[in-house]
């Protein structure tokens, strides 16, 4: 019979009795310890970044010339001008949908035109009711002018801004006539534009929210056109903080301008995409800041570098894990400077369990694992989870309070 410690759990290589087990004990030296009852999990501890997270490149998507940029550090919020081209200003929208064409023709519908629709409200600007979901509308196409330099339709939606009609009222092409109804089964019957139906989460350019655009255009030192396009508004998730210029006054304004983060502190965290199966959006974890203060946190996203492939040696893909704090605003987090810290990521939990030290372990020839008493007898056990030196134990004899040995 040979007793070995191997990995951290004693190696029972014999079948013989309680005087080989005795003789073993005289070699090598133990200790006791007691099975208790506890909450045990697996943290996984990577090196982050405290910050104000990922950040992003604006573009401006318009020809001409920057004439004004913010300053590093400022932060820009719904309506707020991220630069200026040719002088004219260019606000930040909040949405997901990005400005992809020019919003002019009164019952135009998309997702797009609900950004429009959700900023100019926050904003406060009133414009009416808009037409319902599974209604249907009719695009009217702004007007040619005439020789007199108006056509007759935009003269009726200037009169209805004037009055302040709201869109539902000045548009009465946004709900269908009786006529429109009846076409409504069968598009194509109807004269040309097509009516068009508004799905969950679009929004209908009606007249009552191009003359609120205009209002707002106005407010902001842009021309009052009443129309939006591609560049004229920068559509992100919310309030960006700059972080960084790319450009200067003067340069060309199609390329890139300037990098914004979120206002908020966060954490970044660079991870191998074969280590994710443990990282998972919601989980909660643990940060170390520098001064060795910890606070609480979670993940709030995953996102792939694209260039992490080529950066890294090997090629090996990468991403980056967001992480959110509880409380951004406490002091521990205010008083931190931008740096390293270290995040614990909790890869596996299990709450009030038996645990022992894994020392405690025998691993027996014939497989399988035991516990042994003072007194030399073997108590067959399951393992469950391995975290911080102590394992999961489980078995009918099993049970908090009970004594057993252990290697030093």
């Amino acid at each position: 019979m040979v007793l070995a410690i191997t990995a951290g759990a004693v190696v029972w290589t014999g079948r013989h009795g309680q005087e080989s087990r005795a003789s073993a004990d005289e070699r090598v030296h133990v200790t006791t310890a007691v099975v208790e009852r506890a909450d045990l999990s697996d943290t996984l501890t990577l090196g982050g970044t405290l910050g104000h997270g990922r950040s992003r490149v604006v573009r401006s998507g318009k020809d001409g010339l920057v004439t004004w940029l913010p300053r590093i550090g400022a932060e820009v919020t719904r309506g707020g001008q991220l630069f200026r081209v040719n002088d004219n200003p260019v606000p930040l929208l909040y949405g997901s949908t990005p400005l992809y064409r020019t919003l002019r023709d009164e019952g135009t519908v998309g997702r797009d035109v609900k950004v429009l629709v959700d900023n100019l409200r926050k904003l406060g600007y009133d414009f009416g009711e808009q037409p319902e979901v599974g209604s249907w509308v009719r695009p009217r196409p702004a007007a040619t002018p005439t020789s007199d330099g108006a056509g007759a339709e935009g003269e009726t939606a200037s009169a209805d801004a004037a009055s302040g009609k709201s869109g539902q009222d000045a548009a009465p092409s946004a709900r269908p006539t009786a006529a429109d109804s009846a076409g409504a089964g069968s598009p194509a019957a109807s004269p040309s534009p097509a009516p068009v139906q508004v799905r969950r989460g679009e929004g209908v350019l009606t007249a009552g929210v191009i003359a609120a655009l205009k209002r707002w255009q106005s407010r902001t030192g842009a021309a009052a056109t009443g129309e939006l396009g591609p560049g004229d508004a920068i559509v992100l998730s919310g309030a960006v903080r700059v972080g960084g210029l790319l450009a200067e006054p003067g340069d060309a304004a199609g390329g890139d301008l300037l990098s914004v983060t979120s206002t908020v502190r966060q954490v970044t965290v660079p991870l191998k995409a074969d280590a994710t199966g443990s990282v998972r959006r919601g989980n909660k974890v643990t940060v170390t800041l520098p001064d060795n203060s910890t606070v609480r946190g979670h993940v709030t996203a995953l996102s792939s570098d694209a260039q992490s492939a080529d950066q890294n040696a090997g090629g090996e893909p990468q991403l980056t894990v967001t992480v959110g704090l509880d409380d951004p605003d406490a002091g521990p987090v205010r008083d931190a400077d931008s740096g390293s810290v270290r995040v614990g990521f909790t890869s596996a939990a299990k709450k009030d369990v038996l645990v022992v030290p894994v020392g405690a372990l025998l691993a027996l020839s014939e497989g399988g694992y035991a516990l042994q008493r003072p007194g030399g007898r073997l108590l067959p056990v399951e393992t469950g989870l391995f975290a911080k030196g102590r394992v999961e134990v489980s078995g009918p004899e099993i049970s908090e309070g009970l004594r057993v040995v252990t290697a030093s």
